[in-house]
Order: structure tokens, then C-alpha cells, then sequence
């Protein structure tokens, strides 16, 4: 690597670092743990001992102490790979550190967080049915809503002094309509990670990488022409391909919901069962999983926050159920993120060419151990009404 290529390398570093370090939530409400050498970490976790009664000259009764190992294995490493050509920087001018370095840290930021988020799914206290907020009018409940799930969490003794909240721009809204002045006092200082000041005595952050989730009914034989559209991407079922984002009408119900799993998270049948969406409707699905369920509907997961989902089915059985967005209250610490690499950038020259190819790519891994989910609550809110 020459020196050229070597400055390049630690400025476009440096640069996505320091956006991370500004924007990544993670960092703020996870317990981080650095692995230097191998791709494991081990929690062991005592057994809860009882309190006795004593008696005098009465020997007491000793308590075994056992422990159990749970374990945090390192192994998801996301990358950012692009190829740039000298002779496109003569040609355009263009700064490929300035400009691509905020992109890629800004999609890693994306994938670890959507994943961290995703584990509050492990909760171990939860809502036991989504609520529907309603920030204004007489039966406003978001006070109450948000109050209600703290208590639940201060009543399993989490420490009430260090317990953050994390929602989605939406419901920060509604926060906002309903108790600013009273409850929620906005941060004086610049906004980093997400944080914007308390709310119930809980640090309150704001995330676009909340995991959300829809079941979509699909148990009834469809009709050609019907659609379902996942964040603005619309699909068509059809009695045979012609168009992008056509999906083949299956022989059976399941085989249709089959084709549509895949053409949502572009899966093999790209050509057959399905047309593939153009590469920015596939961007705008990033971090969305479909799964066919055994209730004969298609769960459609978003680790992006809310995304609209829509149907137009003839068949009325064939519908949308109420998009929920999992708000998640926890004590600070409560998800393990294990580090081994932090960003890191590797340059290399294209062989036979003027091309340099840069790799940016995190080594790291989340996990929820048994008493960290104690200490979180999934508050489950509607964000979309069932059709």
C-alpha cells in the first residue's frame, strides 16, 4: 500500500469512527465488552440464595452456590464494499472519502443497531397487548402507558436511577403532545446517540432501528392482481411474470405466501417465482424479514423502525393485521456487545486496473443473558392500525 493510499485509509477511518461514536446507541445502553483473543465470552450466573430465619444456638443452614456458564460468542462481521476508479476522480472530481465515509458508517449503524434492539425481544416483562397511544383529548394514555411499564420494571427491583427508554420518532411525538412541560424535559445539550433528555425519570433516547412487526393473513386463495406493499415497495401477485416486483400466484395459499417471503427478502427465485424489485426498492427493504408462519399468515419484520405495510387483496380474509413497534425500557447494561474488531477499513488495489476497492467492516456480537432480560420490558405500540 503506498502512502497515498495509507492516509486514505486512516482518514476515511478516523472519519466513520467518530460517526459511530456520535450516533450508535449501542454504545450508550449496552454493557461493552472488548475480546481480544478468542471468539467467545463466558457469564457465569450464580443461583438466587434465600434469606433464613435464625435461631439462637441453632446451627444454620448453609446454601450451595452453583453456577451456570451462558455464553456471548463473537460471530456477525458486517461489511461495506465499493470499487472507485482513479479515473473517476479525474473525471468527477468527486471526494470518495467525504462522501462515501458517513454512508457507511451510517448503514453499519443501522445493522448493529437494529440488532441490538431486536434483542429486547428476550424481555423478560412484557405488555401483555399492544396499546394504541393517544397523546391528546379526555382518554389521552401515553403518561400512563409509559408509567404503567416502568413501575413493572421497578418492581422487579431494577435500579430506578439508571433505566432507559428508547421509542421511535413517532411515539416521541406523542411523548411530546402529552407531557412536555410536565414529565419530559428536553436535553440542553447537542444531541448525540439518539439521547433527548428524560421522560418518567427514564433517560430517553430515539431510534429509527426499533424492531416492528405486522402479521399479514394470508390463508385464503388470492386473486390475480392483489398486492401488499412493505414500505412503499408494492407487490403483485400474477398468473405469470412480466414486470419488477411481480410474484408468481402459487399453486396453493401456502405457495403463494412462499414466493412472496422470497420475493420480499430476495431469496432464490429470482427470475421464476418472482421478478426482482430495482436495487433501491431493495435498499428500502434492508432489514426487513419475512416468515411464513404456522398460523397461515406471513410475519413481516422490520429492524428499521416503522415502515407502512398495506394490502390490497380481493379476498377479505387476506389482510393486515396492526403494525406494533417494541419500545424497550431497560436498566443500562442489560444487553451484552461484544467487541473484537471495531471499524476498520482495508484498501486494495484491483488487479489490472485503476480501481482501489475499500472494505469497512465491524467483528461483534449481542447477547441477552438471563439476568440482563430481567431487567428489560418490550412495550409493544401500535404504530398502525389493522386493516
Amino acid at each position: 500500500m503506498n502512502n497515498v493510499s495509507a492516509l486514505i485509509k486512516q482518514l476515511y477511518t478516523k472519519t466513520v469512527q467518530s460517526l459511530l461514536e456520535e450516533r450508535l446507541i449501542a454504545m450508550d445502553l449496552a454493557n461493552v465488552r472488548r475480546i481480544s483473543g478468542g471468539n467467545s465470552l463466558k457469564n457465569p450466573r450464580g443461583q438466587y440464595m434465600n434469606v433464613d430465619s435464625y435461631e439462637k444456638y441453632t446451627d444454620v443452614e448453609d446454601q450451595g452456590i452453583n453456577y451456570a456458564d451462558e455464553e456471548l460468542v463473537i460471530n456477525k462481521t458486517p461489511i461495506i464494499s465499493f470499487v472507485y476508479d482513479e479515473v473517476d476522480g479525474l473525471e468527477n472530481g468527486y471526494d470518495v472519502v467525504s462522501l462515501e465515509a458517513p454512508k457507511a458508517a451510517y448503514r453499519i449503524k443501522q445493522d448493529i443497531e437494529g440488532n441490538f434492539f431486536n434483542e429486547v425481544l428476550n424481555a423478560g416483562s412484557t405488555n401483555a397487548a399492544a396499546v394504541k397511544l393517544i397523546p391528546e383529548g379526555a382518554t389521552k394514555n401515553v403518561v400512563n402507558t409509559y408509567g404503567r411499564a416502568y413501575a413493572s420494571l421497578i418492581n422487579e427491583g431494577v435500579d430506578d436511577a439508571n433505566i432507559s427508554l428508547t421509542v421511535d420518532p413517532f411515539q416521541l411525538s406523542d411523548i411530546g403532545e402529552s407531557a412536555i412541560g410536565n414529565t419530559f424535559k428536553v436535553s440542553d445539550e447537542t444531541f448525540k446517540r439518539g439521547y433527548k433528555g428524560s421522560f418518567q425519570n427514564m433517560r430517553l433516547y430515539v431510534s429509527t432501528n426499533l424492531t416492528a412487526y405486522c402479521e399479514v393473513a394470508l390463508n385464503a386463495v388470492t386473486t390475480a392482481n392483489d398486492t401488499l406493499t412493505v414500505n412503499g415497495v408494492t407487490f403483485k401477485i400474477v398468473a405469470a411474470l412480466a414486470n419488477a416486483w411481480d410474484v408468481l400466484k402459487g399453486a396453493s395459499v401456502a405457495a403463494t405466501r412462499a414466493n412472496l417471503r422470497s420475493a420480499i427478502m430476495g431469496l432464490s427465485g429470482a427470475g421464476t417465482t418472482y421478478k426482482e424489485v430495482t436495487s433501491l426498492n431493495r435498499t428500502k427493504l434492508e432489514g426487513i424479514i419475512a416468515n411464513d408462519d404456522t398460523g397461515n399468515s406471513l410475519e413481516i419484520t422490520s429492524k428499521r423502525g416503522y415502515k407502512v405495510i398495506a394490502s390490497n387483496f380481493d379476498n377479505a380474509a387476506n389482510k393486515c393485521g396492526a403494525v406494533i413497534i417494541n419500545n424497550a425500557l431497560m436498566e443500562n447494561g442489560s444487553i451484552d456487545l461484544g467487541l473484537q474488531k471495531e471499524v476498520n477499513l482495508k484498501v486494495q488495489d484491483v488487479q489490472k486496473q485503476l480501481a482501489t476497492r475499500y472494505m469497512t467492516w465491524w467483528r461483534y456480537w449481542l447477547k441477552t443473558f438471563t439476568e440482563g432480560a430481567e431487567k428489560m420490558y418490550r412495550l409493544q405500540i401500535i404504530a398502525q392500525d389493522a386493516e
